[in-house]
């Protein structure tokens, strides 16, 4: 399984080498809730090629004008939020794939080629290659769809958005609900009869441990900066007060 990080809060470039050496296998740029600017999210995206470490970035809305901007700078994956139909999905696939599976515009030399100069058709297959287009479940309407949506071609994995999903099937203070464990797995087999990847943000510790691997997931955002700060500096600071140390 592939867990990242998410950058909501630090968005310089620091957070990238940090994510890398503490292990994690990808950084989340989220633009969704962050208040990075196309610049910030480019730079961490180039960063990443040149370091070999994936950046992935979350867009702002479903219907976003900046997915084909996210992947000329370079994303490895463009992960989109709030996808609720498969003209959604078509949506998406138009702005990020080339012709034929879409209709992505052919940029100059950009950040998702090293910025080389090349011919139109391999500058084409060289930004297309490897790029994933993972589309985020985090509704009761997109759970309603999800199969339509899966099958739209050019999508590569459905990602299921926890804590939004549960608000929209009014499960937000019942988490460990079975209407939720049976909405995420029926995200997950819609995703593996398609052949596509399944992934999660929100999910937590205990429910990934326990449910990821039987679900095939392999792709999970573990935490963010803020909480995984917050987090540590609690632990720390209950540690140091703690009246049981020596």
């Amino acid at each position: 399984m592939r867990i990242g990080l998410a950058a909501c809060v630090l968005r310089s470039i620091e957070i990238l080498p940090i994510a890398r050496q503490v292990g994690f296998d990808f950084l989340l740029v989220d633009m969704e809730h962050g208040a990075f600017s196309l610049g910030e999210a480019a730079a961490l995206c180039v960063a990443g090629r040149e370091a070999g470490f994936p950046v992935h970035v979350r867009a702002p809305v479903a219907r976003s004008e900046l997915l084909s901007r996210i992947v000329d700078f370079g994303a490895a994956a463009v992960v989109v939020p709030h996808v609720e139909g498969a003209d959604e999905a078509r949506f998406v696939v138009d702005r990020v794939r080339f012709a034929p599976r879409g209709a992505r515009s052919v940029p100059p030399p950009v950040g998702a080629t090293g910025f080389r100069p090349m011919p139109a058709a391999a500058l084409m297959d060289v930004a297309e290659r490897g790029l994933e287009v993972l589309v985020m479940i985090e509704s009761a309407r997109g759970l309603a769809a999800v199969d339509e949506i899966a099958a739209v071609a050019g999508v590569d994995g459905l990602v299921v958005g926890m804590n939004d999903l549960a608000a929209s099937l009014g499960l937000l203070d019942r988490l460990g609900a079975p209407e939720l464990a049976a909405a995420v797995a029926e995200i997950a087999e819609a995703a593996l009869r398609r052949g596509l990847r399944f992934g999660a943000m929100g999910m937590s510790e205990a429910t990934a441990r326990a449910q990821g691997p039987a679900l095939g997931a392999d792709w999970l955002v573990a935490a963010n900066d803020v909480n995984l700060l917050f987090d540590a500096g609690r632990d720390l600071l209950a540690r140091l007060r703690s009246p049981d140390d020596p």
